[in-house]
């Protein structure tokens, strides 16, 4: 007989959502993004870091009671129903059964789903390769703290997920086996879940204590064995409705007030994690590291604002309910795309949705945007946007309200609504109250965390870049500030000036800025041979190109910095032109934003040898210097050329795409969009080949000048200075657009490199010395030049005079 048919035994309704859905999203979500900052950040207030030890690892009662006998409980009790599975047995064949077929269905699948769970523990811990506290580095280990990884076979660590918390948590069986019981059998399975999750809850907090497991392991076991239960009760007593069950859980509506406290919930606890995090340990965690300090541990901040974020966002979105159906479904969809895209960029990149970073990410072009898509961020995006898309398109628009009057129904579905506004409002303040003092603390000292509250953070941010912020790009007329420049010299011979404007090279992996590696051999030895001045630490304007590129061209910079006014007056390379000078600015970026406007501009003009598949490399540029200077050559030689290369550079996250495969030195390189997936040596390994690129390139267009110069052909200058630098994982930062005020010097010290001709710096009356000492100056002094001195010390190295030179910040002064 088969003691499964799903036609003999009675199954209660249950809901496919919240029994396999919503558990399954959540486990899925802790494979892909574990929180190792809150389990450093809980585990710490167990650890003695003066003693270098588990205080109470060796307290009998802990190790005794809480961990040995308490693993007694689901034997007993297992045995217990196998024992009375054999009486039935026996029983039955003098015809006298113990159990009904009901019962002994009920108790062979209790006995089979907490062995299933238990064996299903106890291999994962095996094959995931995860470390435990007392293990890792932070806590005087000497293991990494590690994402689970999946494997047929063991590896090291054995601590993913908890097994000691399985002690508790298997006997969810137990739920299941007496939920579709009598009365009495319905009470005893409200008891027997709520038995095992308090054991499940103690013994795996019991082993946190002693440094045993990290939170999220305990997590990992209450969703794997809870999953394993559900599946297990559903194939065995209602396999016939499972797929009907699954149907409606897909098509049938959400309830008003549930569909509200779940987004809300999905909005602060899963979009707005990065932010909670940040509460929790301020700025003190090393990411990949697992360096905490316990003292910037803020549990009671934390969790005031994460109950009062929720409270406040129940009321929100209760409001909002009072719209149309079309109009609040959408926003919700909206908003979940928003959320899922700020959590991603937050938590793969650690990037800060800033008007900033907005305005760079609307700036992006295809061949940058395409290099973050991978098949973890697709997957990331994807889980976390489903959920509450998925809700929001299924969600009841209106409380439910029965009655024959419609006027009354309209009555209490406002007030329904109203009650939940006001009572989420009230509440959340309340939570927030509780936690005032040390919360607007923490916001006054750390600004920039408020912009990791998503979806609020970028839908803020795009608001205001979109009313207040004009792009850099748009069309509009230029204010020429100064009416009076003039050029002063007249060149003997065609002269060629040439700005290399570099992105994302940083001074930190710049052979000639005191790097170890050889990222410049070839600038290195004309340094050495050819007279080429290396500044190794100069100040960028800005972390991102939408930022620095206006502004290390503009009359101001960072010291009187004032975007609308950068953005609105003539640029550079526009002044150089209305003074009576040849200006072409070509482009392998995604714009000049702005800077080039009134003047001729193009993109690369691809070749078979330097644009592979389409992309050209920065090396292009040595051919368009040649084809410049033949246009000098044959042009008015008392105009000189003053040629802008905008250079694609060290555009992450795909560094390895700037380096020819025959030029790559270092190996691995990291080839995924997900940076955080791939170690720290093969990220900087890709970097590095990509700066050797950057190298040839300037090194190049510098030895077409010198060549031109040496053959007396035509006078040249280059000055290469990239417009911001890059972070490479250096306290869990990655890319660049971090806000300034808080970027790491990773992001804002550059390098540069200038090199003058002889015959040019006789006819424009170019002062070298001056030059290499300014540049001695800042080898001492790092950050003593800055992108503020790019305007008026190209203006004297032309021989243009003006009334927005400042000579305070002139190379030559």
């Amino acid at each position: 007989m088969d003691v499964f048919n799903s036609h003999k035994i009675p199954v209660r309704p249950w809901n496919a959502r919240t029994v396999l859905l919503i558990p399954a999203v959540l486990l899925f979500l802790l494979v892909l993004v574990p929180p190792h900052g809150l389990d450093l950040a809980v585990q710490s207030l167990f650890y003695d870091r003066a003693a270098d030890a588990w205080p109470w690892h060796r307290v009998p009662f802990m190790s005794t009671v809480m961990h040995k006998a308490m693993k007694a409980v689901p034997i007993v009790i297992a045995l217990a129903l196998i024992g009375l599975l054999g009486w039935d047995a026996r029983m039955r064949r003098k015809d006298c059964p113990l159990l009904t077929n009901h019962a002994r269905a009920r108790t062979l699948y209790a006995v089979l789903a907490m062995l299933g769970a238990v064996i299903l523990v106890w291999w994962l811990k095996d094959t995931t390769g995860v470390a435990c506290p007392w293990n890792v580095r932070a806590f005087g280990g000497d293991q990494p703290v590690r994402d689970p990884t999946f494997s047929l076979f063991g590896q090291p660590g054995n601590c993913w997920p908890a097994g000691h918390a399985g002690t508790g948590f298997c006997m969810l069986a137990l739920w299941f086996a007496l939920r579709d019981g009598t009365c009495s059998a319905a009470r005893h399975a409200r008891w027997a879940l709520m038995f095992a999750l308090v054991v499940g809850v103690a013994t795996g907090v019991a082993r946190m204590m002693q440094g045993a497991h990290f939170l999220q392991h305990n997590i990992a076991t209450a969703l794997i064995d809870w999953l394993l239960c559900a599946l297990l009760y559903a194939l065995f007593f209602d396999r016939d409705r499972i797929l009907g069950r699954l149907k409606s859980a897909f098509t049938m509506p959400v309830a008003w007030w549930a569909g509200i406290l779940f987004t809300a919930a999905w909005w602060t606890f899963v979009y707005s994690a990065p932010f909670l995090k940040a509460l929790m340990l301020g700025n003190e965690l090393t990411a990949h590291e697992g360096i905490i300090n316990p003292e910037h541990i803020r549990f009671g901040v934390t969790i005031g604002a994460g109950v009062g974020l929720w409270c406040l966002t129940v009321g929100l979105l209760s409001l909002l309910s009072a719209l149309p159906k079309v109009v609040f479904r959408t926003l919700l969809i909206l908003f979940a795309a928003l959320g899922a895209t700020a959590f991603v960029a937050s938590t793969i990149y650690a990037t800060i949705f800033t008007p900033d970073m907005v305005r760079n990410f609307i700036a992006t072009d295809v061949r940058e945007a395409s290099a973050y898509f991978g098949l973890r961020t697709v997957l990331l995006w994807t889980v976390a946007f489903v959920p509450a898309a998925f809700v929001g398109l299924l969600i009841e628009c209106h409380p439910e309200a029965h009655s024959e009057s419609k006027s009354r129904r309209v009555v209490t579905r406002t007030v329904k609504t109203a009650g939940l506004t006001l009572a989420g409002i009230a509440l959340g303040m309340a939570a927030f109250m509780t936690v005032f003092q040390a919360f607007s603390g923490v916001m006054r000292s750390e600004k920039q965390i408020r912009y990791l509250i998503a979806p609020y953070n970028i839908a803020w941010s795009t608001v205001r870049t979109l009313t207040y912020d004009a792009s850099p790009d748009a069309d509009r007329p230029r204010v020429i500030v100064d009416t009076d420049a003039v050029a002063t010299v007249v060149p003997t011979k065609p002269a060629l000036f040439v700005v290399l404007v570099g992105e994302t090279t940083r001074a930190a992996n710049w052979q000639l800025s005191g790097y170890g590696r050889e990222t410049t051999p070839l600038l290195a030895k004309m340094v050495k041979d050819e007279g080429v001045i290396s500044f190794p630490a100069v100040s960028s304007c800005g972390t991102s190109t939408d930022v620095s590129l206006p502004c290390m061209l503009a009359r101001i910079g960072r010291s009187d910095y004032d975007r609308q006014r950068i953005i609105s007056e003539e640029a550079l390379p526009g002044l150089l032109q209305r003074v009576g000078m040849n200006v072409l600015w070509i482009d392998n970026q995604s714009g000049c934003k702005g800077t080039c406007a009134g003047v001729p501009n193009r993109d690369v003009e691809a070749d078979p040898e330097n644009c592979p598949n389409g992309q050209c490399l920065d090396t292009v540029f040595v051919k368009e210097t040649e084809k410049a200077l033949e246009a000098a050559l044959k042009g008015d030689v008392s105009k000189p050329t003053v040629l802008f290369l905008h250079m694609y550079g060290q555009h992450g996250p795909a560094y390895y795409v700037s380096s020819k495969e025959e030029n790559k030195v270092w190996k691995p390189e990291c080839r995924q969009p997900d940076l955080t997936s791939c170690p720290k040596e093969q990220i900087v390994n890709a970097f590095d080949n990509s700066v050797l690129t950057t190298d040839r390139t300037v090194a190049g267009v510098m030895e077409v000048l010198m060549k031109a110069e040496r053959e007396g052909k035509a006078s040249g200058a280059v000055v290469f200075v990239p417009d911001h630098g890059e972070s490479l994982g250096e306290g869990g930062l990655f890319l660049h657009g971090a806000p300034y005020l808080i970027a790491p010097k990773e992001q804002t010290t550059v390098p540069m490199t200038v090199w003058v001709g002889d015959s040019f710096a006789k006819d424009f009356g170019v002062d070298v010395a001056a030059i290499r000492a300014k540049a001695e100056e800042n080898a001492v002094k790092p950050g003593s030049v800055t992108h503020e001195h790019l305007y008026a010390s190209i203006m004297s190295m032309l021989g243009v005079k003006g009334s927005t030179y400042r000579a305070a910040w002139d190379w030559q002064k």
